[in-house]
């Protein structure tokens, strides 16, 4: 039974609560059981001969022919017919109105590498195993759950603009290197367990914490722009390949998180756009998009992480290094007013309890 996330009780309202919990109950499971129904397009082999391209060595090497399928905004419910193509690799079926059930006929291609299929009507991605399939992409669909994916030789997978709220597979897949959960509802990445991830976008999700990152041993990009985390916890010496941290618009507040960072040996660019240390708000708009970054705060985080090699969208200058120099000699005269800065993170984590 779905539970609804409002509570609705006012003071003195007690004696109506559990009736009117059951109403919205009822609206949320009835809500999740509407199902746009699609007039039946079905695929024909002409349609997908007309529609090949990239001509290439079959897999076997004995002949040429080409490789790839783009059968795209054609309004389609039935892809059985591109099972016949045995050699195709790569398949685009993106803008259709395909369930799971039809997107399964790809799984009829033995040497099928890429399956890309955004703006379906996909619940699931839980493709039958294939033996060289090494790249999923299905964003903008309707999918809640990746837990029933499992392809042994995966290498990538791309869920963005979903219903996802945990990133959690029942079968370990230790090939994937990329995962791309943007834009999802997902609040915890503590569980994280991908030893060989290389790169990682969690942007627009509902992350407060990166506690969980320290079993990324292999990350060399961190995308999670535009989530309410506060406190830069979940970074040690052992994330020796990351390089690349994306943070706009988050709610990092003092330099004492971004100090939080320098464990990090391998870091060159961080983007802190938008976050309130930087002057923004933490919140996505187009005003934030356009203001003017602070040189002095610029300073600031190159002194903190000399290594840096770009800040936000802009190559760190010479003369910013010479600047950064002279600030850090003047913290190491001065010390660098650590009390000043723990009151910073108590004020960080208090508000962090808060909310």
């Amino acid at each position: 039974m779905l539970k609804s996330r409002f509570n609705l009780a006012q003071p003195g309202e007690e004696a109506s609560e559990h009736a009117v919990s059951e109403e919205m109950e009822q609206m949320v499971v009835e809500e999740e059981e509407k199902k746009i129904v699609y007039p039946v397009k079905v695929l024909n082999r002409a349609q997908v001969g007309l529609r090949l391209s990239l001509l290439g060595k079959t897999a076997e090497g004995d002949g040429y022919t080409y490789l790839k399928a783009t059968c795209i905004g054609m309004g389609l419910t039935d892809i059985s017919a591109i099972s016949h193509f045995k050699h195709l690799q790569f398949v685009d079926v993106s803008n259709n109105h395909l369930e799971l059930e039809a997107l399964q006929a790809v799984t009829e291609l033995p040497f099928l590498v890429l399956i890309h299929a955004d703006h379906n009507a996909l619940q699931s991605a839980a493709l039958r195993k294939m033996k060289y399939l090494q790249v999923m992409i299905m964003n903008n669909n309707k999918i809640s759950t990746v837990h029933d994916v499992f392809q042994p030789e995966l290498c990538t997978l791309e869920v963005g603009y979903n219903k996802i709220n945990r990133v959690f597979f029942t079968n370990r897949m230790p090939t994937i290197k990329c995962l791309d959960f943007r834009y999802n509802l997902i609040e915890d990445i503590s569980d994280f367990d991908f030893p060989n991830l290389d790169s990682l976008y969690l942007a627009g999700n509902k992350i407060k914490t990166l506690e969980g990152l320290q079993k990324l041993v292999n990350l060399r990009i961190l995308h999670v722009r535009n989530n309410p985390i506060k406190l830069l916890d979940g970074f040690d010496e052992g994330l020796k390949k990351l390089q690349y941290i994306n943070l706009r618009n988050c709610k990092v507040a003092t330099l004492r998180q971004v100090k939080k960072l320098r464990v990090l040996t391998a870091l060159d660019t961080l983007i802190m756009k938008g976050c309130p240390y930087m002057g923004g708000t933490g919140e996505e708009s187009a005003e934030v998009a356009h203001e003017e970054e602070d040189a002095e705060i610029r300073v600031e985080v190159l002194a903190t992480l000399p290594r840096l090699k770009r800040i936000n969208k802009t190559i760190v200058t010479p003369e910013e290094r010479t600047e950064a120099k002279d600030l850090m000699t003047q913290w190491q005269e001065e010390g660098e007013k650590d009390e000043e800065e723990i009151e910073d993170e108590h004020h960080d984590e208090q508000s962090n309890v808060d909310e």
